[in-house]
């Protein structure tokens, strides 16, 4: 039950791969050019910095905001960004700006802390002249917030879209009560027996609750070259690479994929 929540934390950084590659990344340049840029205000006033600094200052606000990250997932999850629905929001949006901000800047505080006696031979102090930069440093987190929960939002809704799209032009069959999603792009051919039929893609094998002559309509009226080459086997005549004949006049089909197929000497005329 104690590793329950961490585990629930580390399933936020599963599940979305790709927006957080993508924080990583754009984390890491920004920590990049504001490194260089800090070492090169200060040589530019004739003054020097230990260049390990502004790398540790940057690194470890990266830190805190990747730590933080699945705080911005949960609200992209739970309060997406929509035009109908923002203003009312709003409240939940300002509290995670807060949330994020204080997050980011506590760990960000601790490894400094932790790092500079280690790397400096001195300790770390965060406002040594008071409190006054907190809304400054508030509103730097504000911007960071910003940018990631829009940027989660939009490419939330865009996977969404490719995925509604790539759903809309794929074949849906049955086999009991499992659905099976057949992509036309990607189909080989086919072996039936009765009802059933053995369907073969690129991508693998299924068995589906489908007749041969019914299969074959199907695929043809979604832009599919299905042809019959056997009274049991139908093959889609653009993943045929060669055509070889053997004994009795028949013919052998090598596919896509390293796959072989027999066609009958009486379908010949299917192949062109």
């Amino acid at each position: 039950m104690m590793f329950k929540p961490v585990l629930h934390y580390w399933g936020y950084f599963r599940r979305h791969r790709a927006f957080v590659l993508a924080t990583l990344v754009l984390t890491g340049v920004f920590a990049a050019v504001n490194a260089t840029t800090m070492v090169s205000d200060y040589a530019h006033v004739g003054q020097s910095i230990d260049w390990r600094k502004p790398v540790l200052y940057e690194l470890s606000s990266a830190v805190g905001i990747m730590v933080f990250l699945p705080l911005i997932i949960w609200y992209g999850e739970h309060w997406p960004l929509e035009k109908a629905t923002f203003f009312r929001r709003l409240p939940h949006y300002i509290v995670g700006t807060v949330l994020f901000s204080a997050g980011h800047v506590l760990v960000m505080v601790l490894v400094r802390k932790l790092m500079f006696p280690i790397l400096f031979d001195q300790t770390y102090e965060f406002f040594p002249a008071g409190y006054g930069p907190i809304p400054y440093e508030y509103w730097k987190d504000v911007r960071t917030f910003v940018l990631l929960f829009g940027g989660y939002c939009i490419l939330k809704d865009a996977l969404a879209a490719h995925a509604e799209k790539v759903r809309a032009g794929q074949i849906e069959l049955r086999s009991g009560a499992t659905r099976i999603l057949i992509d036309p792009a990607e189909f080989l051919y086919a072996k039936g027996a009765a009802n059933y039929a053995e369907i073969v893609c690129l991508s693998g094998e299924s068995l589906a609750r489908v007749t041969l002559a019914d299969l074959e309509q199907t695929l043809v009226a979604a832009g599919v070259a299905a042809v019959r080459v056997h009274r049991s086997h139908i093959v889609n005549r653009a993943m045929v690479q060669k055509i070889d004949p053997v004994a009795g006049g028949d013919l052998l089909l090598s596919l896509k994929g390293g796959h072989m197929l027999r066609a009958s000497r009486r379908y010949k005329a299917a192949l062109g």
